[in-house]
C-alpha cells in the first residue's frame, strides 16, 4: 500500500483525507492542533508542526512516503512544493512560481504587468507610497488567507487606523482599489495549461465581512466567463503550469471579471463536496491524482444533466458565549445532505466573528433565493 503524507489535518483537509484513501493510499496527516479533525480520518497521525521541515523529512524517511499533499493552508502548500522537489516526488509547479502565485502583491504585479484583469495596487513601503490616493481602498497583507488582516478604509485617518492593525499579523502590506461587484469563486481544473473544467459558485459573507460564511453555485454571462478563462489561461501559459487544480475569488462588475485572490491548493471549509454534490464529479479524486502521478481520467466525466442547487453554509454565532446546539428550521431538516460540527456543545464562544460551530450542505430543487438571503435567520448556533 503507497503512503501519502498530508502536511495538514484540520477538517478542511477532510476531502483530501478520503479521497486519497479511496484511491487506495495509506494516508498519515500531521499538524499539532488539538481541534484537527482531519486526524479522526487518516490512517495514522502525527502531533507535529508541518513547518517544522526536519522533523517532516524524518517522518518521510521512517515512513517510506510515496507522495506528500498539502493541506489547506499557504505554508501548507509552500512546504509541500519545497519538498516534493527536494525528494523528486509528485507534481507540483517550481516553487519561485508557487511563492509567486501564494503572494498576493507579487501576483498582482504580474497580473498588471501581463494586462490580467485585476484591481490596481500599490505596495506599502512608508507613509510617502500612500499620499494622494483615491479613496475607497482595501489593505491587504501580502501572504495571509481568511481574510485576516484584510480592511476596507474610506479616508486617511482611517487608513493610518487599519495600517496599524494590519501590520501586527503581516509585515507585508499592499493596497489595492476597491470594486464594488458580485463576488465569485471559480474553481478550475488545467491540463497542459488549458481549462478543462470550472465551477462557478458565489459567496456571501456574515457578520465578519472578510471572511466567506455561505456558497453555492452561480452564472456569469457567457462574455464575462471568456475573459475570465482567457485570462486564466494566458497565467497558465505564461508560468509554465502543470496539469491541476486552480481555485480563484472574483469580483465582476459591469462584466469584467477582476481576479482578486489565486491559490493551487484547495479551497476550505469543505469546498470540494459543494463542487462533487453540484455537479457528481470527482473533484477530490482528480487533485490527488494531479499532485501525485500529474494525470486524470475520467474524474470530470461523470458530470449531472443538470447541476443541483446546494448550498454550503457554515453555521456561525452572532454573540460570545456558551455553544448549546444548532437551531434548524422545520422546512430545511428534510434538506440536509451532510453536517459536519466542528465545536463541542457547551463550549464557550469568545470570537464569534471568526468562529464557526459547523458545516451544513442544504440541497434544493432549483436557486432559492429567499433561503439564500434569510440561511442566517433559518440555520444558527443557539448560544447562551
Amino acid at each position: 500500500m503507497k503512503k501519502i503524507l498530508v502536511l495538514g489535518g484540520s477538517h478542511r483537509d477532510i476531502p483530501l483525507i478520503k479521497a486519497s484513501q479511496e484511491l487506495g493510499y495509506y494516508v498519515i496527516t500531521l499538524g499539532d492542533r488539538d481541534y484537527y479533525l482531519g486526524h479522526k480520518y487518516s490512517n495514522k497521525s502525527y502531533k507535529i508542526n508541518f513547518n517544522d521541515l526536519d522533523e517532516v523529512k524524518r517522518i518521510i524517511k521512517e515512513e517510506n512516503i510515496d507522495f506528500l499533499i498539502p493541506g489547506c493552508g499557504e505554508e501548507s502548500y509552500l512546504n509541500t512544493v519545497k519538498l516534493s522537489h527536494e525528494l523528486k516526488i509528485g507534481n507540483f509547479d517550481d516553487l519561485e512560481t508557487a511563492k509567486l502565485l501564494h503572494n498576493k502583491w507579487k501576483f498582482k504585479e504580474f497580473c498588471l504587468k501581463n494586462d490580467i484583469s485585476t484591481p490596481k495596487g500599490i505596495f506599502y513601503k512608508d507613509n510617502n507610497s500612500i499620499k494622494n490616493l483615491s479613496y475607497p481602498v482595501v489593505i491587504k497583507p501580502t501572504n495571509l488567507s481568511g481574510g485576516r488582516g484584510v480592511d476596507i478604509v474610506y479616508n486617511e485617518k482611517e487608513l493610518n487606523s487599519s495600517l496599524s492593525e494590519s501590520l501586527k499579523v503581516s509585515d507585508e502590506i499592499f493596497l489595492e482599489e476597491f470594486i464594488e461587484g458580485k463576488l465569485i469563486a471559480y474553481s478550475i481544473f488545467i491540463v497542459n495549461q488549458k481549462i478543462i473544467y470550472g465551477f462557478l459558485g458565489e459567496d456571501k459573507t456574515y457578520l465578519n465581512k472578510y471572511l466567506i460564511a455561505s456558497a453555492f453555485p452561480t452564472n456569469i454571462r457567457n462574455n464575462t466567463l471568456t475573459k475570465l478563462k482567457s485570462d486564466i489561461e494566458k497565467i497558465a501559459g505564461l508560468l509554465n503550469l502543470v496539469n491541476g487544480m486552480f481555485h480563484l475569488q472574483v469580483l465582476i462588475k459591469n462584466d469584467i471579471p477582476y481576479i482578486i485572490d489565486i491559490t493551487r491548493r484547495i479551497p476550505g471549509d469543505l469546498y470540494p463536496y459543494l463542487i462533487e454534490y453540484c455537479d457528481g464529479v470527482d473533484y477530490s479524486k482528480a487533485v490527488v491524482k494531479a499532485y501525485t502521478i500529474g494525470t486524470i481520467s475520467d474524474e470530470f466525466d461523470r458530470k449531472y444533466d443538470k447541476q443541483k442547487f446546494i448550498i454550503r453554509h457554515c453555521v456561525m454565532p452572532n454573540k460570545n458565549g456558551i455553544y448549546k446546539d444548532i437551531y434548524i428550521s422545520e422546512r430545511l431538516k428534510d434538506k440536509v445532505l451532510y453536517k459536519l460540527e466542528l465545536l463541542d456543545k457547551n463550549s464557550m464562544v469568545e470570537d464569534y466573528l471568526s468562529t464557526q460551530v459547523a458545516i451544513i450542505f442544504v440541497q434544493f430543487d432549483e436557486l432559492d433565493k429567499m433561503t439564500i438571503d434569510d440561511i442566517n435567520n433559518l440555520i444558527y448556533p443557539i448560544i447562551e
